[in-house]
């Protein structure tokens, strides 16, 4: 019993050690993002789970967010121009803060290429934008609530 515990403690170390496991094959399927009908210079990636993943700061930059980055705990705090909204997410982290409220991911940002990317499903979502996802097409259609567009 005390074996299969440790074995099981050492895969879930394994995984987290090792982030980009998250991809089939080792490779990920780049996807394509448009808000509001215009495709951003930057592409999602989505996961073996199929959650799409984007760069922290062009996507909070999109949304014309204020980022800010704490090197030591690894987490980015971004907030709008207002103060309104402000979502916290950490590096490998599952619990992630929308005003202060907790929330559960359902894949963690990650250290990629010296880049932590986040799920760009609930960064939209968490400023009330809709998400829609072709996969067919690979595409990523987002559309902004009202206040975002002006």
């Amino acid at each position: 019993m005390k074996k299969s515990r440790f074995l099981i403690v050492v895969f879930l170390l394994v995984l987290t050690i090792f982030p980009t496991s998250i991809y089939a094959d080792g490779e990920a399927q780049r996807a394509n993002i448009y808000i509001n009908n215009e495709k951003l210079d930057f592409n999602a990636l989505i996961a073996y789970s199929g959650v799409a993943m984007v760069p922290f700061r062009e996507i909070f930059e999109q949304y014309d967010m204020k980022v800010s980055w704490d090197n030591t705990s690894k987490t980015v705090t971004a907030s709008s121009q207002d103060g309104s909204i402000v979502i916290k997410l950490s590096q490998d982290n599952k619990t992630a803060y929308v005003n202060g409220k907790s929330y559960s991911l359902s894949q963690t940002p990650f250290l990629g290429e010296n880049i932590l990317y986040v799920n760009l499903r609930f960064i939209s979502e968490s400023i009330g934008a809709k998400v829609n996802y072709d996969k067919p097409s690979l595409s990523i259609h987002i559309t902004l609530p009202k206040a975002a567009k002006e």
